[in-house]
């Protein structure tokens, strides 16, 4: 373990143990995940690294062992990842900016307008009776408008 060399780096407020591997700074993946991206989903970082081709190292025993000794690591781990700064760096960027991978949803719910619903269109909907005001609310932004008129049966 001697030849390993090892410090501290601070994040965003979040202490991160690295070890330097072929002249690079490696952190755990782990500890990125869980003390620096620790409100993002799991699903949503992994997604983030697929998109943004993060290369991973896997530890050997000598690293595991290191990365044990300064706490970055759970003591009962068999096994780690490590990945680079800048792969942190972009990592975290991308999972703390507003929505970099928007969605179609979004887009088709932004460029609907009141004036693009007609009536014909507008389902039955039995429940009716529970919106209050007779008004919808397309978002938070937005002001209430009204409801389409619902065709009932007899």
């Amino acid at each position: 373990m001697g030849d390993l060399k090892s410090g501290f780096e601070e994040v965003d407020g979040v202490r991160l143990g690295y070890l330097i591997i072929k002249g690079k700074q490696m952190f755990a993946l782990s500890q990125v995940v869980t003390d620096l991206l620790k409100n993002i989903p799991r699903t949503t970082v992994h997604k983030r690294m697929d998109h943004l081709k993060v290369k991973k190292h896997h530890c050997d025993l000598e690293e595991l062992r290191k990365l044990k000794a300064i706490n970055s690591i759970a003591f009962h781990a068999a096994k780690c990842t490590l990945i680079s700064r800048e792969d942190v760096e972009a990592l975290y960027t991308s999972c703390k900016t507003e929505r970099v991978l928007k969605t179609k949803r979004r887009k088709i719910s932004r460029a609907l307008s009141a004036a693009d619903l007609r009536p014909e269109l507008a389902p039955a909907d039995p429940f009716s009776g529970f919106w209050k005001e007779n008004k919808l609310w397309l978002g938070l932004n937005d002001s209430p408008r009204p409801l389409l008129p619902v065709r009932r049966k007899a």
